[in-house]
């Protein structure tokens, strides 16, 4: 009966980490009621010049333990899971939270399958540890690092390889007691390895030569400008991100008359900055608009101290064009 308890229990704490890891799947913010809530980030791919390794991008998870209030994302997946009504799916859904709790006072930790460990200090913070390759994102399925080769590489072995040919039979010449006697040793190559690798590298530098002559007239202009224009590129994110990709979320799915009465109940307790924000099946009340995440935060603590409405806020990378 205790292993039968036990298996029960196990199966339930996998149960409610699932939950978690397909609602990320699709929303950027997922909250246990009362407990804290999951909010992911997407991460550029970037270079590693000192490895010569390109990464691809990757989405984090971090974890805000001042986010409690319901947004009901949890309790709807128990819902349409287990077929349930929503009193049957927040009492199943409350009965795991609770679960978790125990798991985490008596053993100072919680492991959340593909996402990470939940961890208590004895100030009863709560932190999450994450792997370092984030948590599954379907639009970044199938990415993986690569390596480079520099330029200055292949030439070397180019010329190595070169180097090779010119000497596949190399005499060595070794004195011996009688100066007058010596012994020659031949040390001898495999030229049939010899000639593929003077191939191969003799395809890679046509390959490049063809490809020059290839082009059409303007292209070497154009490829001279590339530096700039990655370098434009880069400016042009950073102007995305300083025209205010960041605000804050007051509230999730939400219908638009709800959502346009409490904007009107914002400005007309002086905050004037509030918006209906509809993508899909998501709505969210959003506000203010920020250039980095850093203003956004130091913003959301401003307003907390003047009104009870931004206490649950948080901060959301959103892209509204």
């Amino acid at each position: 009966m205790t292993a039968l308890i036990f298996f029960v229990y196990i199966c339930s704490m996998i149960s409610l980490a699932r939950h978690i890891e397909i609602l990320l799947l699709e929303h950027d913010c997922v909250v246990i009621p009362g407990f804290g809530g999951f909010i992911t980030k997407a991460e550029e791919a970037k270079f590693l010049e000192h490895e010569w390794q390109m990464m691809p991008p990757f989405r984090t998870v971090r974890f805000n333990q001042a986010l409690q209030a319901n947004d009901g994302l949890l309790v709807q997946s128990y819902m349409n899971i287990y077929d349930a009504s929503f009193p049957a799916a927040q009492k199943q859904m409350q009965m795991e939270i609770d679960e978790m709790m125990d798991q985490l006072n008596l053993t100072g930790e919680y492991v959340m399958e593909n996402i990470g460990t939940l961890r208590i200090d004895i100030n009863r913070n709560i932190s999450l540890e994450t792997d370092e390759s984030g948590v599954n994102t379907p639009w970044f399925y199938g990415l993986s690092s690569f390596a480079l080769e520099p330029v200055d590489a292949i030439e070397k072995q180019r010329k190595i390889s070169a180097a090779i040919q010119e000497t596949s039979v190399l005499p060595i010449t070794s004195a011996g007691e009688d100066s007058e006697k010596s012994e020659t040793v031949v040390v001898k190559f495999n030229r049939r390895w010899i000639d593929i690798a003077v191939s191969a590298a003799a395809a890679v530098i046509l390959f490049f030569l063809l490809s020059y002559e290839s082009m059409p007239k303007g292209s070497t202009d154009t490829l001279a400008a590339s530096a700039v224009n990655i370098s434009e590129n880069r400016s042009s994110q950073e102007a995305e991100v300083s025209n205010g990709k960041f605000t804050l979320v007051l509230a999730s799915y939400t219908t638009k008359a709800n959502g346009d009465e409490y904007i009107q109940k914002l400005a007309e307790n002086g905050f004037k900055e509030g918006r209906f924000f509809e993508r899909g099946k998501m709505t969210r009340v959003l506000y203010g608009h920020y250039a980095t995440e850093e203003a956004a935060e130091a913003a959301l603590s401003d307003l907390r101290e003047k009104s009870r409405e931004f206490k649950q806020a948080w901060v959301l990378e959103v892209d509204e064009d």
